[in-house]
């Protein structure tokens, strides 16, 4: 089975960018739904030669999913660092503060109500962790609060 026959709702854990040069992996939230699809979408991003990640969308409040994420990361010989959040829609972000507990990670985010941490972001900004670089930038319309990653 590919990972694009993937049945709804498992976890894909697919490799993005190739095994090689690996710095974005998705696990797929058991989720499926009109408004997720197949299931909302985690990212795993990191450098392929640091053991720090950063996860993106940890997903709904779902622990099985949550601990899959941290697991996927482990194989991948991964720590989470740092937990980002591109909006505040319940399936994006509602495990983030478990999932803040497990990983022992801030939560960053544009609205300060999302934030588990001193931390927010902004336009502009550039988060880096392990060496790992990514842009922030502000793509308003699905949300008031949304925001994109550019890697």
């Amino acid at each position: 089975m590919t990972d694009a026959a993937a049945l709804p709702g498992q976890p894909r854990g697919a490799v993005v960018s190739g095994p090689a040069t690996a710095r974005a992996v998705n696990v797929l939230a058991p989720n499926p739904s009109a408004m997720t699809l197949d299931g909302t979408n985690t990212w795993i991003v990191a450098e392929p030669d640091s053991d720090l990640a950063v996860v993106v969308d940890p997903g709904p409040l779902d622990e099985g999913h949550l601990r899959e994420v941290i697991a996927v990361a482990e194989r991948l010989g991964k720590r989470v660092g740092l937990t980002l959040l591109t909006h505040g829609h319940a399936d994006h972000a509602e495990g983030a503060a478990r999932f803040a507990e497990l990983t022992r990670t801030a939560v960053r985010a544009l609205d300060p109500a999302l934030r588990l941490g001193d931390e927010g972001l902004a336009a502009g900004d550039v988060v880096t962790t392990g060496g790992l670089e990514l842009r922030v930038v502000p793509t308003p319309g699905h949300t008031s609060d949304s925001l994109s990653f550019h890697l």
